[in-house]
Order: structure tokens, then C-alpha cells, then sequence
């Protein structure tokens, strides 16, 4: 065939590739939207790389990058994203260079795009799982909330209407406390037995109005 008609054959190609190309950034575009219309507000990263390559230092040492398709937050919002991951045979490397770089999938090189969209139902799959792990441990966690407060809401009204505190049986360690707290001075042997200084003894009399002042 003819360099010409190759040539015409290539530019009809590369057009209808661009074309088609630009209709699916248009539908990045709108899936991006509409997740962030939902107000997710949660990272989610695909476990699977959709790419890897492997090169090398300068020194000579061997670094391998792996892509994967993610949705973050990006500046304020939550996107789309191609997350990229170092990992760096050299320890210097580890541990001066940047491990990886996160970049809106709109943005991503084309060949990305393109891997990044036959993974997107999974994506969404696993980011709707992981809002619904979410939820049933924020309903744990209210359930626990509700339960403290009903507890420290009855301690109160106990306090309120007796004017000491009576812990529930319920709050672990509340009922030692209670009991120190509502604990009565040790009467003395003589208050024990009831017993009083005789009628008509001065002495006694006195003396016990030493103790009772020496006692206040």
C-alpha cells in the first residue's frame, strides 16, 4: 500500500481515537460529578494496580511504580484519581524521595484513563461497601453514645432529687465510689452505747464539753 494511503488511513484513525476520546473524558467527567454530588467524603483506593512499571535509579537501584485507581480528596473536593506508589530498592530513596504522586483521573495519561474505566464499577462497588461498613459502626457507636448518656443523664436526676449520688448497678466501678462517698464517721464507744455522765457531775459534764470542742 502506498505511504499516501497509509498516511490518509493514520489521520482517520487518529481522529476517530480522539473523538472517541473525548467522549469518554466526557463521561470521567460526569461519573467524577455525580459521585461527588452524593457528599461521600470517604478514600477509597482499588487494592488492585491497574499499572506497573519497573526502572532504575541513578545508583543503579531498582524502583517499581504501581498505579491504582482511587477516590480522594483532591485540594477541597473528592475526585477521581490515579494514585501512583513508589516502591524503592534503595533505602535513601525510601526514605528522601516522594513515595508517590496523586494525580485527578481526568489528568492521568491517556493509557491510564482507558485502564481506569473498565475498573470503575468496581471502584464504585467497593466505595458503596465501605459506606455501608461505615454506617453499621456509626450506629454501633451511637448505640454505645446513647446508652453512656442515658446512664450519666439518671445519675444526675438521682443526685438532683435525693442530693447524693446513688451510682446504677450498671456503671462499672460507680458502686465502690458511692460507697466511700456516702460513708458515716465511726461513732464513739459512747455514742455506741448510748451511755451519758451521771446527773449532778460537774466534772463530767465539763469534760465532755472538752471532748465535743476538742473533737469539732
Amino acid at each position: 500500500m502506498p505511504i499516501t494511503d497509509e498516511l490518509l488511513r493514520l489521520g482517520r484513525s487518529a481522529k476517530r481515537l480522539n473523538q472517541g476520546s473525548d467522549r469518554l473524558n466526557e463521561m470521567i467527567q460526569r461519573i467524577d460529578t455525580a459521585l461527588g454530588a452524593l457528599n461521600v467524603g470517604l478514600d477509597y483506593v482499588l487494592r488492585r494496580p491497574i499499572a506497573e512499571s519497573t526502572g532504575h535509579d541513578h545508583n543503579g537501584k531498582r524502583v517499581i511504580e504501581l498505579s491504582y485507581v482511587a477516590y480522594q480528596k483532591v485540594s477541597r473536593n473528592y475526585h477521581l484519581v490515579i494514585k501512583t506508589v513508589k516502591v524503592m530498592e534503595s533505602k535513601l530513596a525510601a526514605a528522601t524521595e516522594a513515595p508517590g504522586t496523586v494525580t485527578p483521573l481526568l489528568s492521568a495519561p491517556r493509557s491510564l484513563r482507558y485502564k481506569a474505566v473498565d475498573v470503575l464499577p468496581e471502584l464504585v462497588t467497593g466505595l458503596s461497601d465501605a459506606v455501608e461498613e461505615m454506617l453499621a459502626a456509626m450506629e454501633r457507636r451511637q448505640q454505645t453514645a446513647a446508652k453512656l448518656v442515658e446512664n450519666l443523664e439518671s445519675v444526675t436526676r438521682e443526685a438532683t432529687v435525693s442530693g447524693s449520688w446513688v451510682a446504677p448497678a450498671d456503671v462499672p466501678g460507680a458502686a465502690a465510689t458511692a460507697g466511700v462517698s456516702s460513708r458515716h464517721p465511726t461513732p464513739s464507744p459512747s455514742e455506741a452505747s448510748g451511755s451519758h455522765p451521771p446527773d449532778g457531775d460537774p466534772s463530767a459534764s465539763r469534760r465532755g464539753r472538752t471532748v465535743l470542742l476538742g473533737s469539732s
